[in-house]
């Protein structure tokens, strides 16, 4: 990517999946990120360790950071030779005062480039319920600011449905401004309060009583205002709030996209043991194992790069066999040149011993390089086999902050591992009486009950059996 550049980059309404993949390859490859305070915090963790990352505020009504000095600091690091990716909710352009930041580079001759984005204005009226346009009620749509500059008089436009951003505190001169335009007092009005995320709510009435609808809900914001016959079709055409909202605490949230709305927040990070010197005494003699199995990518990521400091390479396990918990870890080890000998069809620590039971695994000397705190389920069931097991430390678990969740929109929470069950335990208590707990596994669930959860087994063997690579208890 080329250096001293600008992209100004739509990130989206809200939902991180909707980031353009450009938007999303531009994030990651960034010396410089600027973000509004609405970006969602795992856009920003897809920006390189070493990115600078400044939050340049934009809350409603208030602006940490002036437009005067965000266009500023854009130049200042630009000039100096950076890579500067401004992120702004939804598309840069519509509302975003992307135009006053691109005319800002012109004019200083810093090269800029433009990456649209999903308006919320659309996606959020798509994710409840609403389409903004339908051959039965109108062919043409006009989204309208709520907020003028210098408090001039809202214009509304001559179309068939009309949406209003930026609009929350204006409500009351909104609805006026539609009445005044010769709309019928009883046309069907909504809200959709943080469109596309997982605390979304849609509240609906009519141009008469919307004003004292959304002051009973106690509206928040962001929001968004739709006005028109499509309205009505909200309730038959919600698809969003009719799934349930599932908090995943552990890795690959995707995986289990099919039971829901997946509310991803991490709990843990895996990040280097403080002390290698054991490791390095057992890696200086590793050709004497017959057998390695690695119980996640992590135990493969950090015994290679452990092997790699100490100038070694995949030549050094050339006389041992290979296992893998599942297919992530063993497509993450053929990264390294290592294809593995065993891969279960059951994902999971009982799914490798069934495997390892077909052998004759009487003194075979066994590496397991794994976390720092891990089950004893394998190791143990190994050595039930006979076999001589070595567990060696290569990665450690620590709890990070999973910023605020909201348990009033959250329906079920996925456990994937003793180490997510921990970490919650100790950032949020317990867990409250409205959501239900599901455990990825039995010795995921053992952990839960030791801090009197109430869960139970993920239903479906096809689903609890998957714990490759969250298998970092």
């Amino acid at each position: 990517m080329a250096k001293a550049k600008v992209y100004l980059v739509g990130a989206g309404p809200g939902d991180v999946e909707l980031v353009t993949l450009k938007g999303y390859r531009l994030i990651c490859q960034a010396d410089v990120l600027l973000y509004d305070h609405l970006i969602g915090p795992q856009l920003i963790d897809f920006a390189r360790h070493d990115a600078e990352k400044i939050s340049v505020g934009k809350f409603a009504g208030r602006h940490t950071m002036p437009q005067s000095e965000i266009n500023k600091l854009l130049i200042e690091k630009a000039a100096a030779g950076k890579t500067v990716v401004r992120l702004k909710g939804g598309d840069p352009y519509l509302f975003g005062r992307g135009g006053e930041e691109a005319e800002a580079c012109v004019e200083a001759g810093i090269d800029f480039e433009v990456v649209p984005g999903i308006t919320s204005a659309f996606a959020a009226a798509c994710y409840g319920g609403i389409p903004v346009t339908h051959r039965d009620c109108t062919s043409s749509v006009a989204v309208v600011t709520g907020h003028r500059r210098d408090e001039k008089e809202i214009e509304i436009p001559n179309a068939g449905t009309l949406i209003f951003l930026m609009s929350v505190v204006n409500i009351g001169t909104i609805v006026d401004s539609v009445l005044k335009a010769g709309w019928p007092s009883d046309t069907k009005m909504a809200a959709v309060e943080h469109g596309t995320c997982y605390d979304q709510r849609v509240i609906t009435g009519t141009l008469t009583d919307f004003v004292s609808k959304v002051e009973q809900a106690k509206l928040r914001t962001p929001a968004i205002f739709i006005v028109g016959k499509v309205v009505e079709m909200q309730e038959k055409l919600d698809w969003f709030t009719k799934k349930p909202n599932i908090l995943v605490l552990g890795n690959h949230p995707a995986r289990y996209g099919y039971l829901g709305n997946i509310v991803y927040r991490r709990v843990i990070d895996c990040v280097p043991i403080d002390d290698y010197s054991d490791a390095d005494k057992v890696i200086e003699k590793i050709g004497r194992f017959d057998w390695i199995v690695f119980t996640s990518v992590n135990g493969a990521k950090y015994l290679m790069d452990r092997l790699f400091a100490m100038n070694f390479d995949a030549r050094a396990l050339a006389s041992a066999k290979i296992a893998a918990i599942g297919k992530t870890t063993a497509h993450r080890l053929k990264d390294f040149g290592l294809i593995a000998d065993i891969v279960p069809s059951t994902e999971s620590s009982a799914g490798l011993l069934e495997e390892f039971r077909k052998l004759d695994m009487t003194e075979k000397k066994v590496l397991l390089p794994q976390a720092l705190v891990s089950s004893d389920q394998l190791p143990a069931g190994l050595i039930d086999m006979q076999a001589i097991v070595e567990q060696m430390p290569v990665y450690k678990t620590v709890e990070i902050d999973p910023g605020d969740i909201d348990f009033d929109f959250i329906d079920q929470i996925l456990f994937t591992s003793g180490s997510t069950v921990r970490a919650f335990v100790n950032r949020f208590g317990k867990v409250p009486e409205n959501v239900k707990s599901y455990c990825l596994g039995p010795p995921t669930l053992k952990e839960a009950q030791k801090f009197n959860i109430d869960a139970q087994l993920l239903p479906g063997s096809s689903c609890y059996k998957r714990q490759d690579n969250d298998n970092i208890e």
